[in-house]
């Protein structure tokens, strides 16, 4: 079954950002990272359970999940699995501060 996807403010900032670091350097990167994006959303929603399960002590944070985009493994998304739907919580760089991120803004 196919779920809607829905991604939420601070993902979509999230995907501008990177994309917009990336058409810095090389536009054609840029443009290749938010295809790859889309169509791992549209992956996740065939095939949500191929991430794998984000592990925190949060109890806001348990039921998060992860999956790289494809092609651009340092860039995880972030999301949870709903009844009818993905929701896209956030989009991160690897080497950022994921754990404080996700505490703090999710």
């Amino acid at each position: 079954m196919m779920r809607r996807i829905i991604v939420s403010v601070l993902a979509r900032l999230d995907l501008r950002n990177h994309f917009e670091y990336l058409t810095a350097n090389d536009e054609n990167k840029g443009l290749a990272f938010f295809d790859a994006a889309r169509q791992t959303f549209a992956d996740l929603s065939r095939m949500p359970g191929m991430g794998s399960p984000y592990p925190s002590s949060k109890e806001r944070l348990r039921d998060l999940r992860k999956w790289h985009v494809k092609g651009f493994k340092r860039f995880l998304i972030f999301y949870r699995i709903q009844k009818d739907r993905i929701e896209i919580v956030r989009i991160l760089y690897g080497s950022q501060d994921i754990q404080t991120l996700l505490d703090r803004e999710t």
